[in-house]
C-alpha cells in the first residue's frame, strides 16, 4: 500500500546489523520505555560481531541466545515530507519500505507515514 510521509526520517545507522536466517545472535538489552521500541532487542551477531535492534517476533530463544526465525536487516530509510513509499511490511510500530522515486528500500516509523487512499 502506499504512503505520504509526513514527517522527516534521517538514517540512523550507527547500529546497522544484517542477519540471516538461523543465524545465532547474543541478546543484550530489551528494550524498555518508548512504546515505538517496544517488542525489540539490542542483539550482537555471532558471525560478524555487528550489533544492532531485532523485533522480538524474529527471535527463538535459546538460553542468552536467539536463532533468527527470518532474514533482517536494520537498515532504516531517509524520506522528507512529501515523498511517497510503499509499504511492504510492517512489525512493532515500523514498516519496511520502498521509496516510490529511488527505489531505495529500509525501516521507517509509522508515525511519519499516512496512507494514500484512492
Amino acid at each position: 500500500m502506499r504512503h505520504l510521509v509526513v514527517k522527516n526520517h534521517i538514517v540512523n545507522e550507527a547500529n546497522l546489523i544484517e542477519v540471516k536466517k538461523d543465524d545465532r545472535v547474543l541478546r543484550l538489552e530489551e528494550y524498555i520505555g518508548n512504546p515505538v521500541w517496544k517488542n525489540w532487542v539490542y542483539c550482537l551477531s555471532h558471525d560478524t560481531l555487528a550489533e544492532g535492534w531485532i523485533p522480538r517476533a524474529y527471535l527463538k530463544d535459546i538460553g542468552d541466545e536467539s536463532i533468527l526465525l527470518e532474514d533482517y536487516c536494520s537498515k532504516e530509510l531517509t524520506v522528507t515530507v512529501g515523498d511517497v513509499v510503499e509499504l511492504v511490511k510492517f512489525i512493532n510500530s515500523w514498516a519496511y519500505c520502498i521509496h516510490e522515486k529511488s527505489g531505495n528500500t529500509g525501516w521507517l516509523p509509522l508515525e511519519s507515514l499516512e496512507p494514500i487512499f484512492m
